[in-house]
């Protein structure tokens, strides 16, 4: 009973840390709209305005729905081609010298670089937007799954070889629980690289989507509508990571890490 209680108000202190953190966003954003234009930093209340309005028309509604294709589409490939290369780096020393440099490629150069590539070899239809989701994702899943697998408690492979564990009953038994952890705090990291490189990707490449409406509305210099559709972006960000959290299990208390 006390420890149930004393959960209980963690998790109530928890979630008055978090309404304290946004009240002092809240709080220094009005401060800012006192000192400078509508056009630099727009009023509170234009922005719910905007948000509004974008909520209340299901026209928009198809273009996070390309957002959203595109970041699983993008997520899909990067954490499959990730996890296969994670797992031949893990288990070959070989392999790894040679497929670390090229992670270290795909990892090091800008993503905006990508883009530019990108647009060379796919033009401007949103699947440059995909690709840097991949090349983003590639890295963060492979080099973990890689040493999640070179760090399996060696006492845990000694007792499986004690008790005669088949190859499959090991990978399933021992290595597969010890690299889900790895794997699991990689995808939260790659989940909000994606959110920022896909809309990024939007915005520089296509018309559509979250980030073709971005766009539209530095055109328009409709910077309230800028921050109404980052809003939506956070927002599906966070949800997006719960739902994670439930396909994954994840035992920790919910919050998703953006690199």
């Amino acid at each position: 009973m006390a420890c149930i209680t004393s959960k209980t108000k963690k998790r109530t202190m928890a979630v008055a840390d978090r309404a304290l953190s946004l009240l002092l966003v809240l709080g220094l954003w009005q401060s800012l709209t006192f000192f400078f234009s509508p056009l630099v930093v727009p009023a509170i209340k234009s922005v719910c305005q905007s948000l509004y309005e974008i909520c209340s028309t299901p026209a928009l509604y198809s273009m996070i729905l390309i957002t959203l294709f595109r970041l699983l589409a993008g997520l899909f490939v990067g954490v499959l081609g990730g996890v296969i290369l994670g797992v031949i780096m893990g288990y070959s020393e070989r392999f790894r010298n040679i497929l670390s440099p090229m992670v270290g490629i795909l990892q090091t150069v800008p993503p905006v670089a990508w883009v530019v590539l990108a647009l060379v070899w796919f033009g401007f239809n949103g699947k440059p937007a995909v690709f840097i989701v991949v090349t983003a994702t590639i890295p963060v899943i492979s080099i973990s799954v890689s040493e999640g697998i070179r760090n399996v408690d060696p006492g845990l492979l000694e007792m499986a070889y004690l008790y005669r564990f088949s190859e499959r009953k090991k990978m399933f038994h021992v290595v597969f629980p010890s690299v889900m952890s790895y794997f699991n705090s990689s995808f939260k990291v790659a989940l909000g690289l994606a959110w920022k490189i896909v809309v990024m990707g939007e915005v520089l490449t296509t018309s559509d989507g979250i980030g073709g409406m971005i766009k539209d509305a530095r055109l328009n210099v409709e910077p309230e509508t800028i921050i109404a559709w980052s809003i939506i972006t956070v927002a599906l960000f966070y949800l997006s990571g719960y739902v994670a959290r439930f396909l994954f299990s994840w035992k920790d208390d919910g919050r998703v890490t953006s690199s």
